[in-house]
Parts: structure tokens; sequence; C-alpha cells
């Protein structure tokens, strides 16, 4: 069976004044070694994905430090730092990769992402209280950070409880955008108790389509339920790359 090649959506940062395609390679480590994926990065431009989508097995919306510009999804402005390139890539990228009936798995922003393609709108949680549980603390070292941090309740019957075999999982949180109003076409996967959604998945999709709030990608190697979505993301891709050939 051929390795499958999914894509890595990327954002572009300046290093030393020259643009680069960034990503962390903890999400490029579990991809590799957990899910058994080739990876691609793929920053850009959209104007070019249908010409090249259909060479890909599944999408991976990764995390970045950026928020989704709420004029995306039309909210009043709000603070964060800004990355349009990553929400014109994602947001043409989603709603082509589900009808191609590519697997698709978002991280972080890739929910919110995954939100906001599907009609629904965020929300900014960073400095209120309800957000203390879903923010790091920089005071410790980075592995630390990416500890788990609260519980979240898994919906009955959804593609997440099928994926873990759970009703509860313990995560970690690092993020300042929520989603706000769910949207209409997507499912409810797993929620915290203050209320933040933290998994969805898409309605309509024929491939698997899951996206989590927390950063499963830190500790995938040897957390079990990290290892079970990238292992589920990594066996939909690889159906789809059999298919393919």
């Amino acid at each position: 069976m051929s390795t499958p090649l999914v894509a890595l959506a990327c954002v572009m940062e300046d290093v030393d004044g020259v643009p680069h395609p960034a990503v962390r390679q903890a999400y490029v480590t579990a991809l590799e070694t957990v899910a058994g994926c080739a990876v691609a990065l793929l920053p850009g431009p959209a104007a070019l994905l249908p010409d090249v989508l259909d060479r890909f097995d599944g999408l991976v919306l990764g995390g970045h430090e950026s928020d989704v510009d709420p004029a995306r999804y039309g909210g009043p402005p709000l603070p964060g730092r800004r990355a349009p390139e990553r929400d014109e890539l994602a947001l043409s990228t989603i709603p082509r990769t589900i009808r191609a009936g590519l697997p698709l798995l978002g991280i972080c922003r890739g929910l919110q992402e995954l939100n906001v393609a599907y009609g629904g709108t965020l929300r900014h949680i960073g400095g209120l209280p309800l957000g203390a549980e879903h923010r790091e603390d920089l005071s410790l070292p980075r592995d630390e950070q990416y500890l788990p941090r609260h519980g979240v309740t898994v919906a009955e019957g959804g593609l997440l409880a099928r994926t873990t075999g759970r009703r509860t999982l313990r995560v970690n949180s690092l993020h300042q955008q929520a989603i706000g109003v769910l949207a209409p076409g997507l499912r409810l996967e797993a929620a915290a108790a203050d209320g933040v959604v933290e998994a969805a998945s898409a309605a309509d999709a024929s491939a698997f389509c899951l996206a989590v709030q927390w950063h499963p990608e830190w500790y995938a190697a040897t957390d079990p339920v990290s290892r079970q979505l990238f292992t589920a993301f990594g066996e939909a891709a690889a159906a789809h790359a059999g298919s393919r050939r």
C-alpha cells in the first residue's frame, strides 16, 4: 500500500525580512510517525488548489498564534494577531476538501476555520474568567504548558466517540478564540463544562472530518486519545490513497 500524502496548511512568517512557510514540527512528526502519512506543506495561494487538491489524500489544518479575522464571519473587531493568507487558504480549501471526499483533521485554529467555513461565528475568550482553563501558563516549561488542563464531555454516537470509545476526556487548551455560534452544517462532538465547543464534525462529509480545539499533536506518540485521533485520520487517508490509485 502506498503511503498517503496529506497537505498541512501553514502560515507565512517573516524571518529577517524574508517570508517563510511556517508550521510547528510537532504536526509533521505526529502525521509521519503516528498517522503514517507523508506531509506536504500548503502555504497557498488558494487559487492553485483546484489544480493540486486531487493529488492529496487528506488535509490538516493545525493551530497558530494568529486568530481568524472577525471580518470573515461578520464579527466586531477583536484584539489578536492576524494571518490573512491563512484565512484565505483555509476557508477556500475546506469546502473543496469536503466536496472531494478527502479526510480532514482540524486542530485549534483548524476547528475555528471549519466553523467559519460552514457559516458559524467565533468569540474572543482571552482575558475572560471563562477562558482561564483555556490558556497556558507561560511560566511553565513548554512541555508542561501542553499537559491536560480540563475535562470535556464527548457527544454520544458521534465521530469522536466512535474514534476514542470514551464519553469524557482530559485535554490541553491554548487558545483565546473559540466557537461562538456553531455552524448549522456541523455536529457538536465535545464540549467543556464552561460551554466552549471542543470538537465538531461536518455532517455532509463523506470521509473522516473531525476538528478539535485542543492540541493532540504535542503528545501524539504517548497519549492514547491523541494517538487514536491521528491513527484514525491516517487510516482514512490511507483508504483514500488506495481508492485513488
